[in-house]
């Protein structure tokens, strides 16, 4: 009787068997993963392409301002409007920092003009499309210093408290700070601004002039 010969499938034989058995699933897999590649560079590309132009159009707006000089000069008034109809006509069209950018730019018009309310939401606009970025807590800022102007602190008081959570760099905190300070200590609120001008301190090197305008102000109030 004539002995039966065994094969031994190696490692790769068995991998081709598979792939042959099921190579249809295998193509399939294949193909979602390098149309899924594929779209993946087609979107970072058109997505960077966007934000390479929305850049290109916050500089234009920028130039346009900044030659524009006084905001306030009643002959240019026309021109300035149109600069700000089309800055609020961009912006909620993109995203990110060239969306919180041009809230700002149409918020410094306003400022400029006076205009505190239109201001004040165009700089809490900027802070949410800044998500977290440097412009988020400065929005903030300028936010509650036009609450401040329309006699509003709690909004004030809100908004400085709000930018002074960000964790990030914020070269006006130490400002901010005092400013909570300030507001406490014009509403005859001693100890709630006490409390904030010892933060104020706390958080700075002995150095600093705000720290030193702190204490000053805390034994002013000690000596009331």
């Amino acid at each position: 009787m004539a002995a039966t010969k065994t094969e031994t499938l190696n490692a790769g034989d068995k991998f081709a068997l598979f792939l042959q058995k099921y190579r249809r699933v295998f193509w399939g897999i294949l193909g979602i993963v390098i149309a899924g590649s594929i779209g993946s560079v087609l979107f970072f590309t058109v997505r960077s392409a966007l934000q390479n132009r929305a850049i290109a159009t916050l500089e234009a707006f920028e130039k346009r301002k900044t030659d524009l000089g006084d905001l306030t000069d009643a002959s240019k008034s026309m021109e300035i409007q149109a600069l700000l109809e089309e800055i609020n006509a961009f912006a909620p069209k993109t995203f990110g920092y060239a969306s919180a950018k041009a809230y700002s730019l149409a918020a410094d018009i306003y400022a400029a003009r006076g205009e505190w309310a239109l201001a004040e939401e165009a700089w809490t606009a900027s802070a949410k499309r800044a998500s977290g970025i440097y412009l988020a807590p400065l929005s903030l800022y300028n936010a509650a210093v036009a609450a401040e102007e329309q006699g509003n602190p709690d909004k004030a008081l809100e908004y400085y408290n709000e930018a002074l959570a960000f964790s990030g760099v914020f070269p006006a905190s130490q400002r901010a700070q005092f400013n909570i300070g300030r507001i406490h200590e014009a509403r005859n609120n001693k100890e709630a601004a006490s409390e904030a001008y010892r933060n104020l301190i706390e958080k700075s090197s002995p150095d600093s002039n705000w720290a030193k305008l702190a204490q000053s102000r805390i034994i002013f109030l000690e000596m009331e």
